[in-house]
């Protein structure tokens, strides 16, 4: 008899599962979850001057605002969604979207940092894994792990959690993470200071052959300090071999 009991609430929480995950995909996303906007004001880090024309960027639906003469924002995203804010002469930054609440967005500005390539990636890379902590936080696949029996016992939790928005912003921030933390070891080999030391290039020279000469991140897997400063000698020679070419 208690097997059989057993069997019938299994039974009825596999149906429950089963309808609300057919709910998920037939249902409007708007139905599903409304889309808010994130607001707020972005600051210089240590001062309370306002940063104007900043570009902040939803990750999560591509939409990009820029902030106004008072350093305001208003961008069209949800609770969970990352921001990406740019500014020249200061250091991109992620922000998860929160609940209601406005944001305050303290950007460095990096000409007051350290002349140093791998102190910059060290904040940046801070930056990035308090952001990806931030969302797997929120969802049992990327956060604290539970005991694998409160799955088996709540077969509706598990599926929740495996369709929930949580899960894919946490992906999908993963994929960034990933991106950013091989643009950050590229860095480290192929920089300005780098370029500066090794190089006789003027600073619109510079400009073009960092952008064009920039090494893949296969490339530098292997590179010590010699490597990089090799790659960049003979390629700032290919470069202005091209120059001397055209003319």
């Amino acid at each position: 008899m208690l097997i059989l009991q057993k069997y019938l609430i299994d039974m009825k929480a596999f149906l429950i599962t089963l309808s609300l995950s057919l709910l998920w995909f037939i249902l409007p996303k708007k139905t599903l979850a409304q889309i808010t906007s994130a607001k707020g004001v972005i600051l210089e880090k240590g001062t309370q001057i306002r940063i104007a024309l900043a570009v902040v960027t939803n990750i999560n639906n591509k939409q990009a605002v820029g902030s106004n003469d008072m350093g305001f924002f208003q961008v069209k995203a949800k609770p969970g969604d990352t921001l990406l804010i740019t500014k020249r002469h200061f250091d991109n930054i992620y922000v998860v979207v929160p609940g209601n609440q406005d944001l305050v967005i303290n950007l460095v500005r990096a000409d007051m940092m350290l002349d140093d390539v791998t102190i910059k990636a060290e904040n940046k890379q801070q930056n990035l894994s308090a952001v990806r902590l931030e969302h797997r936080k929120k969802t049992y696949f990327y956060g604290k792990k539970r005991n694998p029996l409160y799955y088996v016992r709540y077969p509706l939790a598990g599926i929740m959690e495996l369709f929930s928005a949580e899960r894919k912003n946490a992906k999908r921030f993963d994929r960034y993470y990933n991106n950013e933390t091989k643009e950050l070891e590229i860095d480290r080999f192929f920089n300005v200071s780098l370029v500066k030391n090794n190089t006789s290039l003027t600073e619109k020279q510079m400009n073009k052959f960092m952008l064009d000469y920039r090494p893949k991140h296969k490339q530098i897997k292997n590179w010590n300090i010699y490597d990089a400063a090799d790659y960049i000698k003979k390629s700032a020679k290919q470069y202005l071999d091209t120059l001397n070419t055209s003319l």
